[in-house]
């Protein structure tokens, strides 16, 4: 009895870890983070590149006397958008609006609202 009692809950907790990946899976497809993220105002961009949950980016915020443009590494985890430099590390609570359209939160409750870029180029491969 007890060996049946261990195979039921092992059976239990693989078919629930199967299906919270496969959830997961789905959000970031539905997400479709990799591309290039406008700012409702226009004045920046936010380019994602690299897999569903990690990559590289560039920000790009244009302020009215200058430009100012970051890079580093990115990845999505739980709600939040991390983007990472060689001088620090942001965190962004990101809210899903519809396909396209989401909005970005710092932690003092600041949102920017981006919209994805229309593009008709289709990668060919991966590297």
């Amino acid at each position: 009895m007890p060996l049946i009692l261990t195979i039921l809950v092992t059976l239990i907790v693989i078919i629930y870890i199967r299906s919270n990946k496969r959830a997961k899976q789905q959000w970031l497809t539905t997400l479709d983070l990799p591309g290039r993220w406008v700012l409702q105002t226009a004045e920046g961009y936010l380019q994602l590149q690299g897999g569903l949950s990690e990559g590289t980016f560039t920000m790009q915020a244009e302020d009215v006397d200058e430009q100012e443009v970051r890079s580093g590494n990115w990845h999505f985890s739980g709600n939040l958008l991390v983007l990472s430099t060689q001088t620090g590390r942001r965190s962004f609570k990101v809210n899903f609006f519809r396909a396209g359209v989401v909005s970005l939160e710092d932690p003092d409750g600041t949102a920017m609202l981006y919209h994805k870029a229309a593009t008709n180029v289709v990668p060919i491969g991966t590297s």
